[in-house]
């Protein structure tokens, strides 16, 4: 059932831009928990794990998650819901991985151009066949000629980084797209789940449950074939808070990717990362940089590009589709 902010077709795109507006804090303050840590990897295992911590301690708090997540096994059991659906934290992981190990060796800049490439290529496939039961769009003008804008504005605002990408980042780089192309897959099957059971919590405390797992195994395969990375865990509270921001980005998106779809979505999110990101160089600069002009005029053409995708009204839509219906096998992945 809707909820009655989300009538307004306006509300679920800014709700999305907010989410998005958390991506930033996350990524520094892991950026930083990584430095401190010498490990990148074991650092987004404490992120992932932090997230997890936070959503057991809502579940046990809150009795109707703990009603949605018990629903689980008999909504899977009752082909409700794909059970492939509840891995979709291997996605959200994957893509955390990619960003502390890829970024390093493409650069910030490349790695978030190619993310975004990869999101927006996803986002057009997962909503034009209906995956995971999001509203089903067919890739009309409107959406077509935003998508094209969003990869302008983030290659504009990365343009300073991108002068001096070597060769040798393009197999990095067409890395990061398959991330970027994985992480729309993932609000999409978030969104699935979080339907099946009437609780978007449920699906973020899956996700999360399955991205630390994930990720835990990782860094002890890191750790057995290079040893630690030699640097106590930082005492600074505000290092772990990148699994709290997690959480708001994955639980507002698994709420509204059904609503607006994935592109819609990350395109608005998109437009969040980069305003936010604006602030954050304004007010806490990383090193003796502050916000420069390709980055706002990056976010400029973001935000239009968002507006020109959300005008739907003359194009066809399509009611979304239950997953697991045999009207959409197609969808199915």
């Amino acid at each position: 059932m809707t909820r009655p902010w989300m009538r307004s077709p306006a509300l679920p795109v800014l709700a999305a831009v907010a989410a998005g507006a958390v991506v930033p804090v996350q990524s520094r303050v892991n950026a930083e928990l990584s430095h401190r840590l010498g490990d990148a990897v074991g650092a987004a295992a404490i992120s992932f794990t932090g997230g997890a911590i936070i959503m057991t301690v809502l579940a046990l708090c809150l009795p109707r998650l703990r009603r949605a997540l018990m629903s689980l096994p008999r909504v899977t059991r009752e082909s409700r819901l794909p059970r492939r659906y509840l891995l979709a934290g291997l996605l959200g992981g994957t893509f955390t991985l990619a960003q502390s190990t890829t970024a390093l060796v493409t650069g910030i800049a490349v790695f978030t151009v190619s993310a975004i490439a990869g999101q927006t290529l996803g986002g057009l496939i997962v909503d034009a066949r209906g995956v995971g039961g999001v509203l089903r769009q067919r890739p009309g003008a409107h959406r077509l000629a935003g998508a094209a804008l969003t990869l302008v504005a983030a290659v504009v605002s990365a343009l300073p980084g991108l002068s001096g990408a070597p060769a040798t980042v393009l197999l990095p780089a067409l890395l990061a797209v398959a991330a970027g192309l994985l992480l729309g897959l993932q609000q999409a099957m978030n969104g699935a789940t979080g339907a099946a059971v009437a609780s978007p919590l449920a699906s973020t405390w899956v996700n999360f449950a399955v991205g630390a797992v994930f990720l835990g195994l990782a860094w002890t395969v890191k750790t057995l074939a290079f040893g630690l990375g030699g640097h106590p865990l930082p005492t600074q509270w505000w290092a772990y808070l990148g699994g709290a921001c997690g959480v708001v980005f994955i639980a507002t998106s698994a709420l509204l990717v059904r609503r607006i779809g994935v592109l819609l979505l990350g395109m608005a999110s998109v437009a969040g990362q980069l305003l936010s990101s604006i602030v954050l160089d304004a007010v806490l600069p990383s090193g003796d940089h502050g916000p420069g002009a390709f980055t706002v005029v990056g976010a400029v053409l973001t935000l239009a590009a968002v507006w020109i995708a959300a005008r739907r009204k003359q194009e066809r839509k399509e009611e979304p589709r239950c997953p697991t219906t045999a009207s959409s096998s197609r969808a199915r992945i």
